[in-house]
C-alpha cells in the first residue's frame, strides 16, 4: 500500500513520518486490498483554535474511499485518534459483512421493512469528514455570532445497499444519496443493532397532497 504524507501549514518531521507509517501498517492489516492511503498533517494557525490546532486527515483507498480525521492540541494525539477512528470503521464494516452471511436478512429486506414501519427522522447531522475545501461555505447570520457551515459534494446515483455500505465506511449514523431506483434524494440511517431506515424526499408527492387537501 502506497503511503502519501503531506503537511499543510507545517513541516512533518522524520519522527512523525515514522509514527504515521507505523500506524498505517496496522491499518493495512485491516484493509489488505487497499491501494493507497493519504495522510494530511494540518496545523491550524488560528489562536482561537489552540485546543484543536493539530489535525490529522486520513483517506484510505480500498474498494471505496474511507475517510477519518481528528484534532487535538498535540499532533501525536491527533494521529492516535484518527487512526483509531478509521480502524473502527474498517472493523465495523468487516463485522457487518460477517453478519450478512449468518442468516441475517439482506440489506434491501431490512430497509424495506423499516420503511414500511415508518421512518424516524434523523435527529442530528454531523459534518462529513474529508469534504473538499472548495465545497465548503461558511455563512454568517446577520447580527448574530452564529455561522452556518454549508458543504456540497457530488452524488452518483446508488442503491440503498451501496448507500449503507458508504455510511458504514465513513463511520456516520446517516448517509445522503440519490436512489438509483427512484431517482429521489434519500438518506439511510442506523437504527438499533443491524437494522437501518431510509427516508426519500419526493417534492411532487408533497405538491399533490397539498392540491388534494
Amino acid at each position: 500500500m502506497d503511503i502519501s504524507i503531506v503537511g499543510r501549514h507545517t513541516r512533518v518531521s522524520d519522527d512523525m513520518r515514522e509514527r504515521i507509517e507505523s500506524k498505517m501498517a496496522k491499518i493495512e492489516a485491516l484493509a489488505p486490498k487497499a491501494s493507497r492511503v493519504d495522510v494530511h498533517v494540518v496545523h491550524e494557525r488560528n489562536p482561537k483554535l489552540a485546543a484543536d490546532s493539530e489535525r490529522i486527515e486520513i483517506t484510505l483507498y480500498d474498494r471505496t474511499v474511507i475517510r477519518a480525521e481528528a484534532s487535538a492540541d498535540d499532533r501525536v494525539a491527533a494521529l492516535e485518534l484518527a487512526a483509531a477512528r478509521i480502524g473502527e470503521q474498517l472493523r465495523r464494516l468487516r463485522e457487518r459483512h460477517a453478519h450478512r452471511h449468518q442468516g441475517k436478512p439482506g440489506l434491501h429486506a431490512v430497509v424495506k421493512a423499516e420503511a414500511s414501519a415508518g421512518a424516524t427522522p434523523v435527529e442530528s447531522v454531523e459534518q462529513w469528514e474529508g469534504q473538499p475545501d472548495s465545497a465548503v461555505r461558511e455563512i454568517p447570520l446577520d447580527g448574530t455570532p452564529i455561522v452556518i457551515r454549508s458543504k456540497t459534494h457530488a452524488a452518483q446515483p446508488m442503491s440503498v445497499a451501496d448507500a449503507i455500505d458508504q455510511m458504514e465506511l465513513v463511520g456516520h449514523d446517516f448517509f445522503l444519496f440519490i436512489d438509483s431506483e427512484s431517482g429521489l434524494p434519500s438518506a439511510v440511517y442506523r437504527r438499533r443493532g443491524w437494522t437501518y431506515g431510509v427516508i426519500h424526499l419526493d417534492q411532487e408527492a408533497e405538491m399533490e397532497e397539498r392540491e388534494s387537501a
